[in-house]
């Protein structure tokens, strides 16, 4: 069997990164940036106020307290928006707003609430120092800087920063597009009635979810049934529809199964066996220049190779450069077995407890109980053979 870590570089090896396109501002949130994006003015644009208050020249209210306030003359009110229309000189101070321009002359300023507006002057009731709340040209970003770099992932805060760089349009990764297929007549869809023998469809919607939480677009291609024309025509809508396809069902190595025949005749296809536990068989292959990824039909079997395999892979499509969650060191708080062969990843709940994360097990690990996954925030990592105790460190990663 392969080890997790070798199947998953031998597929990121082979996935293809998507072209680019342009994208304007309100369009590209949780695209990837494929370009540098550099200052072409300064942020902010002039000295400005970083409260409301009183500009003034700082030597004029040295020593200035409480019991010894300063009287200083009122020549102006300075509006965010509006520039300074006089020079504040000695005895002499500028009403200013919140990112309004600094006037000249003024070289700090002073929160209103330590003074008192009485008619055109004011009491200063507190000294401040030279350049004491005021925000500086060029303070965030100089003209000529490189903001952005490609790889960046464009948040709320990067795509404010656009705004603030005057760039109303910007060069993305596509998002992949990802086609979804469960296969096996045993399964049955929403709102008909389950007749005997058969269960739920559970892993497509599922997988639909992981394709948006990864950043993809899912299309819901259905079930396939176990009949091997009607497969192989809705894989290859699917492929033709779709820059990726995921399969569920039907990749256990050693069968001779509709889903194994059809995606041998459409590509280039591994069937793996991975040596971990949920989620031993996979396959994994290229047809007609696009990733093709075989799910095992275990419902938690089929979320958890997403999570190890098929995530990485569509962010890396998406032109992400960070892949793989962090891993974390946890504390067990329950004895722990592996006999298996295999790494076992473990569906568990992680808290933070005096800045250490405990890790808790959800109970059963059969990877027919979906409801384990529903409890957990993570999963740990218990090596192959390791009998660890309640204490004792493992590996995990957040889920979320």
């Amino acid at each position: 069997m392969l080890s997790v870590e070798e199947a998953r570089q031998q597929m990121l090896e082979s996935i293809p990164i998507l072209p680019t396109e342009n994208r304007g501002i309100l369009e590209c949130s949780g695209y990837v940036l494929a370009e540098e994006l550099h200052a072409k003015e300064n942020i902010p644009p002039f000295d400005n106020s970083a409260m409301d208050g009183f500009a003034v020249r700082s030597t004029d209210v040295k020593g200035t307290t409480k019991e010894n306030p300063t009287v200083l003359s009122v020549v102006e009110t300075i509006a965010a928006g509006y520039a300074p229309k006089e020079q504040v000189s000695g005895g002499q101070t500028a009403r200013i707003m919140t990112g309004a321009m600094m006037p000249d002359g003024a070289d700090a300023v002073v929160m209103q609430e330590v003074t008192e507006l009485v008619g055109d002057e004011v009491k200063i009731f507190e000294s401040v120092e030279r350049n004491e709340n005021v925000r500086f040209t060029g303070e965030s970003v100089k003209k000529g800087d490189c903001v952005m770099s490609p790889g960046k992932v464009l948040r709320p805060p990067e795509i404010s920063m656009m705004a603030s760089l005057n760039c109303a349009e910007v060069t993305v990764h596509q998002k992949p597009t990802v086609a979804i297929v469960s296969t096996g007549d045993e399964l049955t869809p929403l709102g008909e009635p389950l007749k005997p023998g058969k269960i739920r469809d559970s892993n497509r919607y599922g997988m639909y979810a992981q394709v948006q939480n990864a950043g993809g677009i899912p299309i819901d291609m259905g079930i396939a049934p176990d009949d091997e024309t009607e497969t192989e025509r809705i894989f290859r809508e699917s492929i033709a529809k779709a820059d990726a396809l995921i399969t569920s069902g039907g990749v256990s190595v050693g069968e001779h199964d509709i889903v194994k025949n059809v995606l041998t005749k459409l590509g280039k296809m591994n069937f793996w066996r991975v040596a971990m536990k949920p989620g031993k068989p996979q396959a994994y292959g290229i047809i007609d220049g696009k990733p093709v990824f075989g799910l095992p039909g275990n419902p938690v079997s089929s979320l958890v190779v997403f999570e190890l395999f098929v995530r990485p892979a569509l962010m890396k499509m998406a032109g992400h450069t960070d892949l793989l969650r962090p891993t974390i060191k946890a504390i067990l708080e329950t004895d722990v077995t592996n006999k298996d062969g295999r790494v076992n990843y473990m569906r568990a709940i992680l808290t933070e407890k005096n800045g250490q994360y405990i890790a808790k097990t959800t109970g059963p690990q059969g990877s027919g109980i979906l409801h384990s996954l529903v409890l957990a925030n993570g999963l740990i990592i218990i090596p192959s053979g390791a009998t660890l105790q309640s204490g004792d460190t493992v590996d995990a990663h957040f889920l979320h």
